[in-house]
């Protein structure tokens, strides 16, 4: 209930309110049945009505109607509440559900935007696969599966203490007597019960996520399994985890049966006994009476035990399949909702000054093990700066640091005078970042080259520009679809030299000044890079360039390249400069042919 906004909350607990009116209009209509049988009991013997049958009929106005006339106003009025009751009661749960499934959506859109703005490092914390569980079906357990049936619950809870309060008024005997057993019952089996459900709920909850994550394994390394002729293996891997999954859920739905069936014999059992008492110890019309409120009264205390049981039963399974939506939703509890600043395309970015200052950068992923120490930079607006360095020196963690997709421990970034994120913020589209690998979604390119922006945004005109920088616009004219073509699941129609070219394509789209590239030509081909690379180098001094050189062959020309090692800025220069000054890059250089 945390978790909820005020608003929310008072909202569910206007919904109990309502419900145990309904309680309130059960109890109404049991003792009408409960008077009607007292009536016929007494016009068979042609005897007295008790003391408070006499002042039920007084208070209708009906002590002098005929009997038959009696019965029919009293069952009229018991047929009339009770199934007002159920229609109610029918009306309102559709709106309390769709309450709590509208509600869940929103939580769910919420949590994602607060997502969003973790970094990098929190959101690699967890699998893709998890978070995708605990940002959907999660919330929906936490909404529907827990606080729904936590609402229902307190319902027939109230329920069934309006109607004990009314039996006890009946006869107090049955009543304790009727609490004892039904509590009784509903107690063992929930001690028998709840622990275990909740480790099968708990257990369902990760095998949904493994099973997510061997099916996404699976279809990412389809070619390497095909070659190994592992796609068996896998199978098997799937199939057990769905004969897990359909387990768990077999189990859960059987415990719930349980408390069916050993409700149903409670009720039986009870009410023989009660029979049996009853007509031993008071008058037979008595003992008609108070049996006929308790059968009238256990059409509704039945039904609501048994919902009682089994929401305890799941409440605990759905309490373990929502674990890592609760967790997810504490741990993004108090962080800002990431805004969408623009919803247009810009292209012309006033006052934005592309110059890159990073001042005495110190990050860790683990900490006491740094992975950049007290690194500074300076990129000033229209230049092509490297960085170079053996794998694992930190050129990718200190592109990362400067996109703001890292925080670092120590040291600032700044970009136009302002943090990273403030500055995207200010000026969206005014930095573009292409990744060695760029993600391709499955669309159309017109849709791929958009990614975040409608693609009624993306004219024909923006689309052929970009791509004829990446020389990629010959390949797209020959092709039936043009710019509507779709590209297949992670661009599985395109090669690899063109997926790269298309994200290439894609960071042009809006103009930027500052221009981030990891290694962005590396698929492609020598005559490809070289054509992409020398447009590129068009752009410079209109365009700031960072670039991560993993080829030093790319950044031969660049103005200043700074060579890391072991999180450390060792060297910087031009390119012939630092071959002068620093061993380790005349090692690499030479190894190169350069």
């Amino acid at each position: 209930m945390r978790l909820l906004s005020t608003r929310d909350r008072k909202l569910v607990y206007f919904v109990i309110a309502v419900t145990i009116f309904f309680g309130l209009m059960d109890l109404v209509g049991v003792m009408l049945i409960g008077a009607i049988g007292s009536l016929s009991v007494t016009g068979v013997s042609s005897g007295q009505t008790g003391d408070r049958v006499s002042r039920l009929l007084q208070s209708l106005n009906i002590e002098t109607y005929s009997l038959q006339t009696q019965v029919g106003i009293l069952g009229t009025l018991a047929a009339l509440t009770l199934i007002s009751k159920t229609i109610l009661s029918l009306i309102f749960t559709k709106k309390s559900l769709f309450f709590l499934a509208r509600r869940g959506a929103m939580i769910s859109a919420d949590l994602v935007k607060k997502y969003f703005s973790l970094p990098v490092s929190r959101i690699n914390s967890r699998s893709a696969q998890e978070s995708i569980y605990a940002l959907t079906a999660g919330v929906n357990y936490v909404m529907v599966g827990v606080i729904g049936v936590w609402m229902s619950l307190i319902s027939d809870i109230s329920l069934l203490l309006i109607l004990g309060v009314g039996l006890f008024f009946v006869d107090a005997t049955t009543a304790f007597g009727a609490t004892v057993i039904f509590a009784s019952v509903a107690t063992i089996l929930h001690n028998q019960m709840h622990h275990k459900v909740k480790a099968i709920g708990e257990r369902q909850s990760y095998l949904n996520v493994v099973g997510s994550q061997r099916i996404f394994e699976a279809v990412n390394s389809y070619r390497e399994l095909l070659v190994r002729d592992r796609r068996g293996y896998y199978a098997g891997q799937i199939a057990q985890n769905r004969y897990q999954l359909a387990d768990g859920t077999a189990n859960i739905t059987f415990m719930q049966n349980i408390s069916k069936y050993v409700l149903e014999l409670t009720l039986v059992a009870s009410a023989l006994l009660l029979a049996f008492y009853q007509f031993n110890t008071t008058t037979a019309s008595r003992a008609i009476a108070v049996v006929t409120i308790f059968i009238a009264a256990s059409t509704r205390i039945t039904p609501a035990v048994l919902r009682v049981q089994q929401g305890l039963i799941q409440i605990k399974a759905n309490l373990g399949q929502a674990k890592p939506a609760v967790s997810l939703m504490e741990e993004l509890r108090f962080l800002n909702e990431v805004a969408d600043s623009s919803k247009e395309l810009l292209r012309d970015h006033k006052d934005f000054l592309s110059n890159v200052t990073a001042t005495d950068i110190t990050f860790h992923y683990v900490l006491g093990i740094e992975v950049l120490q007290k690194v500074s930079m300076e990129v000033k607006p229209g230049e092509f700066v490297a960085l170079a360095g053996g794998s694992g020196a930190g050129k990718t963690t200190l592109v990362d640091v400067i996109l703001g997709a890292l925080e670092p421990q120590k040291g600032r970034v700044l970009i136009s005078g302002l943090t990273p994120i403030k500055a995207f913020s200010k000026w969206p589209g005014a930095v573009s970042y292409v990744p060695q690998d760029s993600p391709i979604i499955d669309g159309t390119l017109r849709e791929n080259l958009g990614l975040g922006y409608p693609p009624s945004l993306l004219t024909d005109e923006i689309c052929w520009e970009v791509l004829a920088l990446a020389r990629l616009d010959e390949f797209i004219k020959s092709l039936p679809d043009g710019l509507d073509t779709q590209v297949g699941d992670r661009g599985t129609r395109l090669s690899g030299g063109q997926r790269q070219r298309l994200g290439i394509a894609r960071s042009l789209v809006t103009r930027p000044k500052l221009l981030i590239l990891d290694e962005a030509t590396s698929s492609l081909d020598g005559l490809t890079e070289s054509e992409i690379s020398e447009s590129l180098r068009k752009l410079k001094g209109d365009v700031t360039l960072i670039v991560i050189a993993h080829r030093l062959s790319t950044v031969v020309d660049a103005d200043r390249i700074y060579f890391l090692e072991s999180g450390e800025v060792k060297a910087e220069g031009t390119f012939n400069e630092l071959k002068t000054i620093s061993p380790e890059f005349r090692v690499q250089a030479e190894l190169m042919g350069l």
